[in-house]
């Protein structure tokens, strides 16, 4: 089967093929912003040239998007409108009073970001469902046909629908998506049971008001990517990563854009399993770094999921199951500046692609730390992604000249060392906080360097968290590219239920387990459908629980109905919630407040090339590097290798520099690497003994 994996991120769209030959094919074009299919279209015909095959041999094509997180951020969605209960209109604005910065006099307080949706386009009607499902109210019709027609002559595009407990009985809201395709057919409809099924009225509105936010463009951009692959003669079966770390087909995500917010972040931390599990590392922290951010994950042997009560978007709560990967603000071109105290700071302002850093000769005069890179001499100027750019160092140098030595009273090589230094304390803190702060010790993992600039940081930042060993993929700026091909269909459900365990009864939960299901698996039948091969599926049962009287939950793996089901529930909720904050009132009350159904398609393994094992001899040259902290540093002869000529089994002795068509490697002179059998390095810290099983 022929694969092709795409990612886009904002500088460039990076593609993977497998399935030709015994090696996989990579590819880089620049991103297309106003719409990402025409780069993408570009980019599959080059990898196609490339690979020496027709884009109608392609079997299935997956991706990575950025549409509907783009449209979120910056704000550029269609035109939204509300039905909702009346009493209810100000949901989106009033939120949780919560205070995000508790000392702060300095914000603005009930909602930092703007509402989606305006004021005037919120209605209500009068409608009420009541616990456990009981209608109060009936739902007046005249009020919502009155609504329609008013949003409609407003121009609105998408309506959002959300009644106040339509999770619990959505009779409501399915009436009025029925008038909404009677009256206003032209419009998108997000129904918010539908969309996600759980009580906690203001995060469901607000991920209702987001997916129906960014709907009509993800539908179009969908509809686009489709009509431009066709166009090419590619009829390929379309999957596309969602944030939970599985792939859903093109009408999955065109429904429920707010499935995808995390898509491209969530390939990087597939990507990150697969490496490092491929090498029988377990316990991993993935540190993707790009052009303006830097992904980290902490994978503690299996992948993470953030819980709603911490998950944001662009400020927004965001009530979807999203695999738990942070970004901060520093990448390669996070530019280095002085601040109006005097202080020296690395990012998050970034000068992007365009102008970039200094050295692009594109018009750029700050600082950045790719910069800082080319100064030190762990960038080659004439070697940059291959020899594709030709940086200018003399520009670089005189831009840390004039926005920071001048300022800090610094030689170059003490600026550039301060710039990394900075740099990679914000990665080191956010890492720390990831890890040790929830109990997981670095120095038992293995750090994942990816993207275009991890490999240039991962020894620096594993250095200061003591990790004693380092996986950089065989092409780092593809990995996530590389984790679309080795994840699974995955479709998530949830219904809240609310009732204490000691009082739960068997045949209400084995109702909405039942339902769940049946939608899963036509969810799943419906992407086989419109694929060559009926899927293999796995079908995982959770329960989200909390102590009686508690604010938030806990999900734990629910096994099934026996004699001793409760006790079991019990068990396993003290376990989980000792495990995860260090104690537990074992015996007390236990509320079961979600239940959820989490069905996987198994999809084809990606097949693992192996590298030449002749130990032919590697050419090399001989260049300068600095290395060292800003007060004391050391300037090296370092050895530069190309990385396709590196087989297997060859020992990298630092201080060494790797050249590649995608990132360059930095190996420091306390590490060594070896090229594993895939052409992964493995890089050690000289004279650490490391586990065997893990080695």
């Amino acid at each position: 089967m022929i694969r092709v994996g795409v990612d886009v991120g904002g500088t460039n769209t990076d593609l993977i093929l497998t399935g030709v030959g015994q090696k996989h094919v990579y590819h880089k074009v620049p991103s297309t912003k106003a719409d990402q299919s025409i780069g993408i279209i570009q980019g599959v015909k080059e990898i196609c040239d490339k690979a020496g095959i027709q884009p109608s041999d392609i079997d299935m094509f997956l991706h990575g998007t950025t549409v509907a997180t783009n449209a979120l951020i910056e704000h550029e969605g269609s035109k939204t409108g509300l039905i909702t209960t009346m009493g209810f209109r100000d949901i989106l604005h009033i939120g949780r009073h919560r205070r995000p910065h508790n000392f702060s006099i300095m914000q603005d307080i009930p909602f930092q970001v703007k509402p989606l949706i305006e004021r005037k386009h919120r209605k209500v009607v009068r409608e009420r469902i009541i616990p456990p499902g009981d209608i109060f109210v009936p739902l007046n019709e005249s009020d919502v046909i009155e609504a329609i027609k008013e949003l409609k002559a407003d121009g609105v595009k998408s309506i959002a629908v959300a009644f106040l407990f339509s999770f619990l009985n959505p009779i409501h809201e399915k009436r009025v998506g029925e008038l909404i395709t009677e009256y206003y057919p032209e419009a998108e409809i997000s129904l918010s049971h539908e969309v996600i099924s759980q009580y906690r009225e203001f995060e469901r509105f607000t991920t209702t008001a987001i997916n129906a936010f960014t709907k009509p463009k993800m539908r179009s951009y969908m509809k686009s990517l489709e009509k431009g692959l066709m166009e090419i003669g590619c009829g390929a079966e379309i999957l596309i990563m969602q944030s939970n770390g599985g792939i859903s087909g093109i009408d999955g995500v065109s429904n429920k854009p707010i499935s995808t917010l995390m898509s491209g972040p969530a390939a990087g931390v597939i990507g990150t399993q697969f490496i490092g599990n491929l090498h029988n590392h377990t316990k991993l922290i993935g540190l993707d770094i790009g052009g303006t951010s830097a992904d980290i994950t902490v994978i503690p042997e299996q992948l993470l999921e953030i819980n709603f009560q911490n998950c944001q978007i662009a400020g927004y709560p965001v009530l979807f199951p999203q695999l738990d990967v942070i970004s901060i603000g520093a990448g390669g071109g996070s530019i280095a500046w002085a601040d109006s105290g005097g202080g020296f700071n690395v990012g998050p302002r970034s000068a992007g692609a365009e102008p970039g850093p200094a050295c692009y000769n594109r018009g750029g005069t700050e600082a950045t730390v790719t910069d800082a890179n080319v100064i030190l001499g762990r960038i080659d100027p004439n070697n940059f992604l291959g020899g594709r750019i030709k940086l200018q160092k003399q520009l670089s140098e005189e831009a840390m000249s004039c926005s920071i030595c001048e300022a800090f009273k610094m030689d170059l090589k003490e600026a550039a060392l301060s710039t990394l230094e900075i740099m990679n304390a914000n990665m080191v803190k956010a890492i720390r906080i990831h890890s040790i702060q929830r109990g997981y010790d670095p120095r038992e993992f293995a750090l994942v360097a990816f993207g275009g600039a991890g490999p240039l940081h991962g020894c620096d930042v594993a250095d200061a968290l003591e990790i004693p060993t380092i996986l950089v993929p065989p092409a780092p700026g593809i990995t996530s590219a590389m984790g679309l091909l080795s994840t699974d269909l995955k479709f998530d459900y949830i219904r809240t239920i609310g009732v204490l365990l000691d009082s739960a009864k068997e045949s209400r939960i084995n109702q909405y387990y039942h339902e769940m299901k049946i939608e899963a698996e036509q969810q799943i039948s419906k992407d086989s459908q419109q694929g060559k091969e009926k899927r293999d599926t796995v079908t995982i049962l959770q329960m989200d629980c909390r102590y009686a009287g508690q604010g938030y939950e806990l999900s734990i793996e629910f096994n099934g109905f026996n004699e001793n089901w409760r006790e079991e529930i019990q068990q396993k909720f003290d376990t989980t919630h000792h495990e995860t904050y260090g104690f537990a009132f074992e015996g007390n009350p236990i509320e079961i407040i979600n239940l959820r159904v989490r069905t996987v398609g198994v999809m084809p393994d990606l097949e693992v090339p192996h590298v030449d094992t002749q130990q032919a001899v590697v050419s090399t040259k001989v260049t300068n590097a600095v290395f060292g902290t800003p007060k004391n540093y050391q300037e090296y002869e370092v050895a530069q290798y190309e990385r396709v000529d590196l087989p297997k089994g060859y020992i990298l002795e630092g201080p060494a520099i790797i050249n590649g068509l995608d990132s360059t490697v930095v190996i420091n002179p306390n590490w060594q690497g070896e090229v594993l059998y895939d052409s992964t390095i493995k890089l050690t810290r000289k004279g650490v003994i490391h586990n065997e099983q893990n080695s």
